[in-house]
């Protein structure tokens, strides 16, 4: 998408001082750079009191290597792709590897390619956050995330990608992708498949052709890890269920007891890191479908 123009561009916002906490944060998230390419979402955002006071604005991959080479950031959002359609993933490798606790915010459709961008991040350390264009509004998710002084945890979804999602046939990890960023708080396999722009019956179908269980099996089985890894953190069953909208906390006990563990087991990373090979043993099937070419 052509715009107007190359390189920074910086806006600022009115002052929104009088939000509760706001002071604090203005001093924590005084420079968010963003590489937007679409002209339409820089306005939207420009506009938007909440997200602070300074945007900085990019639309080329190398002068947002440039920025973050040069100066100290918490976090970044970016799309897959610059203005020129080089890879932002690519050019901002480097970075990540050294600054592997620095969020990386992707507005990002759920075509392949741009999937993949997301992945080839996430294989190399970074704690990408997805945002959906279409399905999520990029600005409200922001607001979500810079309200506080500190991002939310990033939950399971890093450890899925790096030990489930890598290890995967390569035709079915876009999917598996948007299914593990939709399994919290609310696991749902009509809305994975509606993000894919598919039906449910085609999405299962994917996964068995691939060697994988059912769609709902794999989305319990990804809630699961996102139970267990608040459990780790302190987090109560009953405080878990609650943030995901439920009245009691048997089904969250269900679930983990799948992986062979019971709250009690998780007590650090480690013994997170230990459900993981459980997780690809419940998610795999013992043998592949073998008319898949249509499906590709």
């Amino acid at each position: 998408m052509n715009v107007a123009t190359r390189g920074p561009a910086t806006t600022r916002l009115r002052p929104v001082a009088s939000m509760p906490g706001m002071s604090r944060l203005h001093a924590v998230w005084s420079v968010i750079p963003l590489l937007i390419v679409s002209e339409h979402e820089r306005k939207r955002l420009a506009g938007y009191d909440a997200l602070g006071e300074r945007l900085v604005f990019y639309d080329r991959a190398d002068a947002l290597r440039q920025r973050l080479e040069s100066e100290s950031v918490r976090a970044v959002v970016i799309e897959p792709h610059d203005c020129e359609g080089a890879s932002v993933a690519a050019a901002i490798r480097g970075w990540v590897e050294r600054r592997p606790l620095a969020p990386v915010i992707v507005w990002t459709t759920v075509h392949d390619a741009a999937i993949r961008e997301v992945l080839e991040l996430a294989f190399a350390g970074a704690d990408v956050r997805l945002v959906l264009r279409g399905r999520d509004e990029l600005a409200l998710v922001l607001e979500r995330l810079f309200e506080r002084a500190l991002l939310p945890h990033r939950g399971a979804v890093p450890a899925i990608l790096r030990h489930i999602v890598q290890d995967a046939p390569r035709i079915i990890q876009p999917d598996l992708t948007v299914g593990a960023y939709l399994a919290w708080p609310r696991p749902s396999v009509d809305a994975w498949a509606e993000s894919l722009q598919i039906t449910r019956q085609v999405l299962n179908a994917r996964l068995a052709c691939a060697g994988f269980a059912a769609a709902g099996a794999v989305l319990d089985c990804f809630n699961a890890a996102e139970i267990a890894i608040r459990c780790t953190h302190g987090m109560k069953l009953k405080q878990i269920a609650m943030a995901m909208g439920r009245l009691d906390d048997r089904a969250l006990r269900r679930r983990l007891g799948r992986l062979r563990c019971c709250p009690d087991d998780l007590r650090s990373e480690r013994d997170f890191a230990g459900i993981l090979p459980r997780m690809a043993e419940v998610l795999r099937r013992v043998s592949m479908i073998p008319e898949c070419g249509a499906l590709a």
